[in-house]
């Protein structure tokens, strides 16, 4: 008889990441499975915990176990089978299991705070040939009972919420109470869903005919379903060659075949249009998951995913790790995005972990992209993934042209507005031919910047190694890393002068300017300023759609997967702001950039126009974007990477100590570099101050290892895990960021 259990423990520190054997007590053990959470004690605490496994047998001794105190929940969080990936997690990313799990199944679901949303109804319980005697008894005594019974002697099949009920009737509510008392009616509690389908088309939509392009990649993806071998697609489609529809038609292949389907997104608040033609095609059967989901509506999604009631997901980064039943595909749209990876523990990649995933179930994963990560790219033309492609548009539409504009000979033309006259004179023809613009720029706020001009002081954060950001529209000086407020100062804080000013442009001074250039034009912003409310971002999308907006200003928000036919001019303020980064990605972020936010226009019957702003025109990766010329950018940035020695040629491991006190951050930091040092890894670089380095009141210091073979950074992961960090008792953060996408 089985007595013991193996448990995770929500105690989130390094010498308490391993299993615990408990006792079941005697009323659970009929009950308790694998993937339930319950509560255990734990020195002093009863935190939450999982159960990994069951067993007859411990190697603790009896007298020093412990009993299970208590069911969380009596439902399964996780299968068996679901402990093999979060246990490559674990391990690949070197995070603790415990946070895996809970990345996994939502922290609502199972802290067993959130319970089922019921509504109760009201229905005829009479029999109908008793009813015409019960009206003759109420007519004069009870008339607002009468009323109610007649109702339902009139609608006998109905079933009424009861607030509906006495409102439509105006009656009192005692009066359906009595009649419930006296068996004439009764109640009906059903479980409904927090989130519902009604935003989108109720119609159902059939496919679409494929195109040549779009039809032979389904045949290679299809033909490879069958022979039950997991594969990974790398899909190149230039921005509108139809991605949408070949991602469609394969879950639809998935579903014929009695399967689920993944489907990632970057920001689903951003793609309402994609969700949106996935109702039609699958109403009733999609789950969507992201964190703009209060926890009751991600209880429910949840819950019908596990169910098998939802056999398609459509969600951000968290979403692999959806119950989907009987998995049989998971797609990756723009699989090169930076959102796929956690910035916070654990630091997993969605696309590495979507990867693991494929593998363990035997199934195919698709990575669409027109602009795809060098490292997914490189192992397409290596082999390591299939390439298939999508080389032009829809009905063979061009890709708009790009004209690219020097600002610094903008000003030597004696023209110092942050708007070249090219792009305002297009503006102009675009307003007066009732067709609309989107103006992007990766910067909000009003000013990048504040300076004394009298001793050169720039404002900075006092929590954040990082200069503060003026917001007209509040009058306050914002940090964008940790959200700390200052007012405008009116003199210098360093040396009193008044000679102080803001500095740099950011969204909302574009959008204060267009309205003074064009004050005849409806003029909205979309970045996180203005859509930190629930549904704003689809309230501005759906005006943009419904061409009650003229330009729309905004950051890389308004680069992801948006498909308006009457944008037909998409202006780069300035292509600049992250080519300088510190950052061996940089030049790849701005290529990808500058081309999705490109592809936002020339959809519909217009070709379309793009404007470039920048002060760097022969660089590589704004030329590549001219030209849409993937392969122009891939070729010019491998070289670099291969001279570098940067991904993919390498593997690396970003450690970031992080502290308080810089003399203990750096200090923790030393005392790494010397026990790596002793671990014989080749190639470290640093400590050094991380780029940034201060954040919310806390100095990192960073350490970079590159390894040439991944086997020899798995070693490194295991020695630090299980050596290293399980010894430490300081109170020191060790970030250990693997793949890591920002060097900042």
């Amino acid at each position: 008889m089985n007595k013991y259990a193996e448990v995770a423990v929500d105690v989130p520190v390094t010498k308490f990441d391993k299993v615990y054997d408990y006792k079941i007590p005697a009323d659970m053990k009929d009950k308790l499975q694998i993937g339930m959470a319950v509560r255990v004690p734990f020195g002093k605490l009863k935190p939450s915990s999982f159960v990994l496994n069951i067993k007859e047998t411990t190697k603790v001794q009896e007298d020093k176990i412990k009993t299970i105190d208590s069911f969380i929940s009596e439902e399964k969080f996780f299968e068996k089978k679901d402990l093999h990936l979060y246990r490559w997690v674990s391990d690949y990313y070197c995070t603790l299991l415990i946070n895996v799990i809970k990345a996994a199944v939502p922290t609502a679901v199972y802290r067993g705070n959130i319970k089922k949303k019921t509504v109760k109804k009201v229905y005829l319980k009479a029999p109908e040939d008793e009813i015409k005697m019960i009206l003759n008894k109420l007519k004069n005594r009870a008339p607002s009972q009468y009323k109610v019974m007649k109702y339902f002697q009139e609608h006998p099949n109905t079933k009424l919420r009861v607030r509906d009920l006495v409102g439509n009737l105006e009656v009192y509510r005692g009066a359906v109470d009595s009649l419930v008392d006296k068996n004439f009616l009764d109640f009906e509690t059903n479980v409904i869903r927090r989130i519902a389908d009604r935003d989108f088309d109720s119609q159902l939509v059939e496919d679409l005919t494929p195109t040549p392009s779009q039809k032979k990649v389904l045949n290679k993806i299809n033909k490879g379903f069958l022979d039950k071998k997991s594969v990974t697609y790398l899909l190149h489609g230039v921005t509108g060659s139809g991605k949408t529809e070949v991602y469609m038609q394969l879950i639809r292949n998935v579903l014929e075949n009695k399967k689920g389907a993944i489907l990632l997104v970057p920001e689903i608040s951003l793609t309402p249009l994609m969700v949106k033609r996935f109702y039609s095609r699958f109403k009733g059967k999609i789950a969507v998951l992201h964190s703009a989901l209060s926890s009751g509506e991600r209880y429910d999604e949840w819950r019908r995913i596990k169910k098998g009631d939802a056999q398609i997901v459509i969600g951000a980064r968290s979403a692999i790790f959806a119950p989907v039943k009987n998995l049989g595909l998971i797609i990756i749209d723009e699989e090169h995005e930076n959102s796929y990876k956690q910035s916070t523990h654990p630091y997993y990649h969605a696309r590495e972990v979507a990867k693991k995933r494929a593998e363990i179930n035997n199934i195919d994963l698709v990575l669409g992209s027109a602009t795809p990560s060098l490292e997914s790219y490189y192992k397409a033309k290596t082999g390591v993934y299939q390439y298939l492609s999508l080389p032009v548009r829809i009905e063979n539409k061009e890709m708009p042209p790009v004209k690219i504009i020097n600002m610094t000979e903008e000003l030597k033309k004696g023209n110092p507005s942050i708007f070249s006259m090219y792009l305002q004179n297009n503006l102009q023809k675009t307003l007066k031919n009732d067709e609309q613009a989107i103006l992007f720029l990766n910067r909000r706020g009003y000013s990048n910047f504040v300076l004394c001009r009298s001793c050169g002081q720039v404002i900075k954060c006092d929590e954040c190694d990082i200069s503060m950001t003026y917001h007209q529209n509040r009058d306050k000086l914002i940090c964008h890393y940790c959200g700390n407020t200052k007012d405008m100062p009116k003199y210098c804080p360093n040396c009193s002068s008044k000679y102080i000013k803001d500095f740099g442009i950011g969204t909302e001074r574009i959008e204060k300017e267009v309205n003074k250039l064009f004050p005849e034009a409806v003029v909205s912003r979309m970045d996180y300023d203005t859509t930190t409310k629930k549904g704003a971002h689809r309230k501005i999308l759906n005006k943009l759609e419904n061409n009650e907006i003229d330009i729309l200003v905004g950051t890389q928000m308004v680069a992801k997967g948006h498909d308006y036919p009457n944008i037909s001019l998409v202006g780069v303020v300035t292509a600049d702001t992250i080519i300088n980064l510190p950052d061996f990605r940089s030049a790849e972020r701005t290529f990808q950039l500058l081309t999705q936010v490109a592809g936002r226009t020339g959809r519909g019957k217009k070709v379309g126009n793009v404007v470039i702003q920048t002060y760097n025109p022969d660089h590589y990766s704004v030329l590549a974007a001219k030209e849409h010329d993937y392969q122009y950018f891939f070729k010019k940035e491998i070289r670099l990477r291969k001279a570098l020695n940067y991904p993919p040629f390498i593997h690396l491991i970003k450690i970031t100590t992080v502290h308080q006190n810089k003399n203990k951050a750096e200090k923790a930091a030393r005392k790494l570099y010397n026990y790596l040092k002793d671990c014989k890894a080749k190639k470290i670089i640093g400590p050094s101050p991380a780029p940034i380095e201060r954040i919310r009141g806390e100095y990192r210091v960073q350490i970079l290892l590159k390894f040439a073979i991944i086997e020899e950074r798995k070693k490194l992961l295991v020695d630090l895990k299980e050596g290293f960090l399980k010894k430490l008792s300081t109170n020191v953060k060790y970030n250990i960021d693997v793949d890591p996408i920002s060097m900042l």
